[in-house]
């Protein structure tokens, strides 16, 4: 099984550069939430998946 491709980010809480698994087979334009791995706070992600497979973060914001 191929492991899921990554996208890099910074956490808008705490600065730290980090990067965020990615499921390519749920759509070419993603939203989800996920902790941050070195704060713990809540990240809204909006992703794009390149026509090539690689995705590429278009935001990473905080969910307060």
């Amino acid at each position: 099984m191929p492991l899921e491709p990554d996208a890099a980010y910074v956490c808008p809480y705490c600065g730290q550069e980090n990067h965020v698994g990615v499921d390519p087979t749920a759509g070419s334009q993603q939203r989800f939430t996920e902790d941050c791995p070195v704060c713990c706070s809540p990240i809204s992600f909006a992703i794009r998946i390149e026509p090539g497979g690689d995705p590429t973060v278009e935001s990473a914001e905080r969910d307060d």
